[in-house]
């Protein structure tokens, strides 16, 4: 089995590199989203990957928001050898306090992040089929 740190550094690769996470949260896993995380081969198609933020990205979007996020629009890597890093577009921010959350989509519409500071959680989702007609993470009513 992989260790918990390499888990961590493979998942982490769709993330920019200022959103700062100490653990995938394993928990929230399924048998197939490991699998997918262990070996590349194993693609899955959808899904989500939780993160847990560090204290200091979580310091940084509460006392710096908007310009702490406007140049976190490039992912560490590529999800393959030969791709290049997603792209995500402008960050959103909604809410405030405890219900404040930062949310990006990726370029090509296939991926999107929401940043949960109050929870200390970053939520990545994916569908290679896109995810243009969903509003992941609506404003709040």
């Amino acid at each position: 089995m992989i260790d918990p740190a390499t888990l961590h550094r493979r998942a982490r690769r769709v993330l920019p590199e200022k959103i700062g996470t100490d653990a995938v949260i394993v928990e929230a896993m399924d048998d197939a989203t490991l699998t997918m995380l262990l070996f590349p081969l194993a693609h899955r198609r959808r899904g989500c990957l939780l993160f847990r933020l560090s204290s200091q990205t979580i310091a940084a979007l509460v006392a710096r928001t908007a310009g702490y996020l406007q140049d976190a629009r490039q992912a560490r890597e590529g999800l393959g050898r030969w791709t290049r890093p997603l792209t995500y577009t402008a960050w959103r921010s909604q809410g405030q306090g405890a219900s404040q959350r930062f949310d990006a989509r990726s370029d090509d519409g296939r991926a999107a992040l929401c940043l949960l500071p109050a929870a200390a959680c970053a939520v990545y989702v994916w569908d290679d089929r896109g995810l243009q007609h969903t509003d992941l993470f609506p404003a709040p009513r």
